[in-house]
């Protein structure tokens, strides 16, 4: 089944090289989402949306006319948004199913697809009804194709670009002209987020540059990724030059948002989020307390979240998984979490005049953004404190390595670094407090394993080191290791080098090459 190209149904969307997906796997994708959509969803409706990639226009044309000739109403943004957009977009059509067609911020020549029930119940691989993403390529694998229902679907256009700028700014608590005054950066890298991060920013007061703002599935100014150095350093430099307060870098489908401070540094999401977390906990009057942190959220991080009296819990990587726990467990007290990759979370209201209405778990950029922005014109020393704080430990950022060649090796060098480091005395965590599987491992020295408003780190040598195998990447480890000494940072990366080096040197791995 090799020519059938499976690798690109991932553990929570589909991504996949457009070379990889001829004209005939296209439609006969289309058809298999389409069954899946009509026959397990049992939905009569679906949200279709696409950022500015190549290869997505013409997916969207196959996509809602297979829909349609299902049987099902179709409810088309033809222009490049943000994914964000697209689910604030399924905020106003709840009882339809959703579509997002991107590949995030993979370069230009891949394409993909996000998946969503109705009420944005997120659709993964063994996730949703009869095994989400699975059956999807159950039917594929069948090529099962949509006969024409006795009644065609209709396609109405839809734009929900206003809404969710005033939505936004009313969430985030920023008025029209309230951040006069304030220098913001906004660098797009030509993807999908400029249209309504520059309209809301504008229309709040602020004094903005935009960069790579037009839409350009080329991505000319390299690929739109913020973790690639090579995509970010002119904005960086540009901050350096420009005598901006803060600035702001987005991805491709403009999911992930870089907060950089007045000197082109970024601020990691851990750190941000101790700041607006109150303003974020005030949208719930206070009741919800209970946070879900990053497998490699930095241990300062989580002290000053903590330190505002918010419970805080380790959650597996996974952008559905993630929003499918924020969702499930909302009524007990859970309202955001955070990626470290820059993905921010968080549990919104339907209708924020009426929270009976029900809440979902979605990412908005613009909202943290706009929240961020509020949050430095009200405390822009807090910024220059989380600033103190991360320059006083020392990090190595996530690396990777590749097992193309030997992927069943992958769990083998994981198992062996967890032992090394329980040998140096590390504390092990590998599941999440309800007993689910991290997904990873967590590697703690003279660290707790829960962190607490009384936690301190003060005048203690700690480090951390988190492991994973990728659900995004084919065959692809990750490691990264933090410490407040830098003698500890490299002695412990190193040992884990040592490891995958002999594996490496075995052929049955590579070192990945990032940023």
């Amino acid at each position: 089944m090799d020519n059938l190209n499976l690798g690109m149904f991932k553990s929570y969307d589909i991504r996949t090289k457009n070379n990889k997906l001829s004209d005939e796997l296209r439609l006969r994708l289309c058809n298999a989402v389409a069954l899946y959509y009509r026959d397990c969803l049992n939905v009569d409706s679906v949200v279709i949306c696409r950022d500015a990639r190549l290869y997505v226009p013409q997916l969207a044309e196959d996509m809602t006319a297979i829909m349609r000739k299902a049987g099902l109403d179709v409810y088309l943004n033809p222009l490049p948004i943000s994914t964000c957009q697209f689910y604030f977009t399924c905020m106003k059509y709840k009882d339809s199913a959703g579509l997002m067609l991107t590949a995030s911020h993979n370069p230009g020549e891949y394409v993909g697809i996000k998946f969503v029930s109705k009420r944005l119940f997120p659709l993964a691989m063994d996730y949703g009804p009869e095994g989400g993403i699975r059956k999807i390529m159950q039917y594929y694998i069948e090529d099962c194709k949509v006969e024409p229902s006795s009644k065609k679907g209709k396609c109405i256009i839809i734009n929900e670009l206003q809404n969710y700028i005033d939505y936004s700014m009313r969430l985030a608590g920023v008025r029209e002209g309230s951040l006069k005054g304030l220098k913001v950066m906004l660098e797009f890298l030509s993807g999908s987020a400029g249209v309504e991060e520059a309209l809301a920013f504008h229309k709040a007061g602020a004094e903005i540059e935009v960069r790579n703002v037009v839409p350009d599935g080329f991505f000319r100014s390299g690929d739109p990724n913020p973790i690639i150095e090579s995509s970010v350093a002119p904005a960086r430099e540009a901050m350096r030059n420009g005598n901006f307060d803060i600035g702001f870098c987005f991805d491709g489908d403009g999911d992930r948002m870089d907060l950089m401070d007045g000197d082109g540094i970024q601020i990691v999401p851990g750190l941000n989020m101790s700041i607006i977390i109150d303003n974020i906990m005030s949208i719930y009057g206070g009741e919800k307390r209970d946070f879900y942190a990053d497998v490699k959220a930095i241990p300062i991080s989580l002290c000053e979240i903590a330190r505002h009296n918010v419970n805080v819990h380790i959650i597996r990587n996974g952008h559905s998984f993630i929003k499918a726990k924020l969702r499930e467990n909302c009524d007990n007290g859970y309202f955001a979490s955070e990626e470290e990759s820059a993905h921010y979370y968080v549990n919104l209201p339907y209708d924020e005049n009426h929270p009976e209405n029900g809440y979902v778990a979605v990412e908005s950029t613009l909202f943290f953004a706009l929240l961020t922005a509020r949050s430095y014109v009200e405390n822009p020393e807090a910024y220059k404190r989380a600033r103190m704080l991360q320059e006083s430990i020392y990090r190595v950022r996530e690396w990777p390595i590749l097992c193309e060649n030997a992927p069943e090796k992958m769990p083998e060098i994981l198992k062996e670094v967890e032992k090394r480091m329980s040998e140096l005395g590390a504390i092990v965590i590998d599941r999440m407090e309800d007993g689910s599987d991290l997904d990873a491992t967590l590697m703690r020295f003279n660290l707790p394993e829960k962190f607490t408003p009384e936690t301190s780190l003060e005048g203690k040598t700690w480090a951390q080191v988190a492991q994973r195998i990728s659900r995004s990447e084919d065959a692809m480890a990750r490691w990264e290791v933090v410490s407040n000494s830098k003698e500890e940072c490299e002695r412990l990366n190193n040992e884990v080098i040592k490891i995958v080096s002999r594996y490496v040197e075995a052929g049955y791995a590579v070192f990945g090459n990032e940023g």
